[in-house]
């Protein structure tokens, strides 16, 4: 329920800051050059969304396929996500937080806040290590 409470309370007040950071941003750099740079956000973050993801898949599934936990790659992915979402979203803040997010020094934070990203990292590849199979036959006797 405290979630909940959250929520709306962001929902509310992020237009309202956004509104405000608009107007003080367009006082002191002009309203074309403000709905401009706006604009360029958005757009960069249609194209981190389209580029991105297809960068942060193949270089996922090269981890993967190198046997090689992917810790880095699903942190990046994540972040790109969220920064794009955040860059298309029309606003200062949201504008701010997502080029924030597409900082790699803040994704490392994440990591190393997130609780079992940080262990030791394990082989998931198939062929990384050789199992020792032991072939026996069971044969019942009549004593």
């Amino acid at each position: 329920m405290i979630g909940n409470n959250k929520l709306i309370l962001a929902i509310i007040f992020l237009p309202i800051i956004e509104i405000y950071l608009f107007i003080e941003i367009g006082a002191i750099l002009g309203s074309f050059l403000t709905i401009s740079l706006t604009l360029l956000t958005a757009f960069l973050g249609v194209y981190l969304l389209k580029i991105g993801t297809f960068n942060n898949v193949r270089n996922l599934q090269k981890k993967i396929l190198e046997g090689i936990r992917p810790d880095q790659e699903i942190v990046n992915g994540i972040s790109n996500l969220i920064s794009a979402v955040l860059l298309i979203l029309p606003g200062i803040l949201t504008d701010f937080l997502g080029a924030l997010l597409l900082s790699r020094s803040i994704q490392t934070l994440l990591i190393s806040y997130m609780p079992n990203m940080s262990k030791n990292s394990y082989n998931y590849s198939s062929g990384g290590h050789k199992k020792t199979i032991i072939d026996v036959e069971h044969k019942k006797s009549d004593d």
